[in-house]
């Protein structure tokens, strides 16, 4: 096995690495989650091809975020005729943004995930079953074996108590 790892195996490194990172920015700038899955395939793509331009004493996800930007215009010109498509002015402006809060946001999913440790069982398999497995709320209805109001007053209290304890462990750890 050679000493250095080739210049593929450091993008796989890379981009398994930043997935999770990009994949948020994309889905940041496109309405639909179905979408901003294939930009960022796109975007995987087009990094390999200009591996070669990347300078490795610089941060990754910086040079990721202008070809997944790159990318998105590109969707975005194939799917003008779309309502639901920021305007570009806007999608700059969120795209700046984005940039600017990347920490703060890893933060929030850091403290976030430790707000999640605390809920009970159920409750963790709640929120799990609607915001990662993407559960419809009928298969959570029939599931839990609860009514659509009980179920969506469940999530909605999940929501309110992890978003209080996110923004007190932010306070408590001087982040605010």
């Amino acid at each position: 096995m050679p000493d250095s790892p080739s210049s593929t195996e450091t993008l796989v490194l890379l981009l398994t690495q930043h997935q999770e990172a990009l994949f948020r920015y994309i889905f940041s700038l496109v309405p639909k989650e179905a979408d901003a899955r294939d930009i960022l395939q796109e975007t995987s793509l087009a990094l390999y091809r200009k591996l070669d331009q990347y300078d490795a004493t610089r941060p990754f996800l910086p040079w990721a975020y202008r070809f997944a930007y790159l990318q998105v215009q590109k969707y975005r010109e194939k799917s003008a005729h779309s309502p639901l498509l920021f305007s570009e002015d806007v999608m700059d402006l969120l795209a700046s943004e984005r940039t600017h809060i990347e920490p703060q946001l890893d933060e929030r999913l850091r403290l976030l995930d430790g707000c999640l440790q605390k809920l009970t069982a159920q409750d963790q398999e709640l929120v799990t079953s609607r915001y990662a497995l993407r559960q419809s709320a009928e298969e959570m209805m029939s599931r839990f074996s609860l009514s659509r109001r009980t179920l969506f007053r469940n999530l909605e209290l999940l929501r309110q108590r992890l978003h209080e304890c996110v923004t007190r462990q932010l306070q408590t750890e001087g982040l605010t």
